[in-house]
């Protein structure tokens, strides 16, 4: 597809993934719309940016003020990237399940509910329109002291394989991604817990290129296996 002309909304903007392929789609032509949770986080959003709107997935407020605002502007949207998400380490036994609601509401609930909130707008699109999420290699691999994040990764990994599904009349296309570890900085920052030794990762780089490509060339799925070098 040809990117230049299109808008994009990119849930979770100012992170390392987010503000790559923010870039990446400005640099071809594209406007991009990028979200961050707080006046904070904002600061982390890249500059050129078409409009920088707060979005916190934990708020029910937030995610429906969001939704409300572009659909009523009926705000031209041609695809729906969500880079989103924290992760927490430790084991089922440790696990709080607060922790785990939490994580839950972050890396699933919440950008499905955007998501699906931005259907009926994106469905207007007469520009290939598409749904893009990072879910990552724990949607295919299940690692110990990871089960909280893996579960909620998987689940959001399952409801795209749907939302694919129920798009396709509306000729809109659905990008499951599912990079592996890669050097974003995510583990050092968890939601609960301490990250285990790593071996290194993937350059974000490298996986937002991969992404890129995707979304030019009509792929709807990047396994793991899509980002070995």
């Amino acid at each position: 597809m040809q990117l230049s002309g299109r808008r994009f909304i990119i849930i979770g903007a100012g992170g390392a993934f987010g503000r790559l392929i923010s870039e990446a789609l400005i640099e071809r032509g594209a406007a991009v719309i990028g979200t961050a949770r707080n006046n904070v986080s904002a600061a982390n959003l890249p500059e050129h940016l078409s409009q920088k709107l707060l979005l916190d997935l934990e708020s029910q407020e937030s995610m429906q003020a969001l939704v409300d605002y572009l659909t009523s502007a009926d705000v031209q949207i041609d695809g729906i990237i969500n880079t989103a998400g924290r992760v927490g380490f430790g084991s089922i036994a440790e696990t709080a399940s607060e922790n785990s609601r939490r994580l839950m509401q972050i890396n699933h609930f919440g950008p499905s509910q955007v998501i699906a909130g931005l259907m009926p707008q994106l469905a207007k699109s007469t520009n290939e329109p598409f749904v893009l999420s990072i879910t990552g290699v724990v949607a295919e691999k299940v690692f110990p002291g990871m089960a909280a994040y893996t579960t909620s990764k998987t689940a959001h990994s399952t409801w795209l394989k749907a939302l694919a599904l129920e798009a396709r009349r509306q000729k809109i296309r659905v990008i499951d991604t599912r990079p592996g570890h890669t050097e974003t900085g995510l583990a050092t920052r968890p939601l609960f817990g301490t990250a285990p030794a790593f071996a290194q990762g993937m350059s974000p780089q490298h996986v937002v290129d991969v992404i890129i490509n995707a979304i030019e060339n009509g792929i709807t799925e990047l396994s793991s296996d899509s980002f070995n070098a």
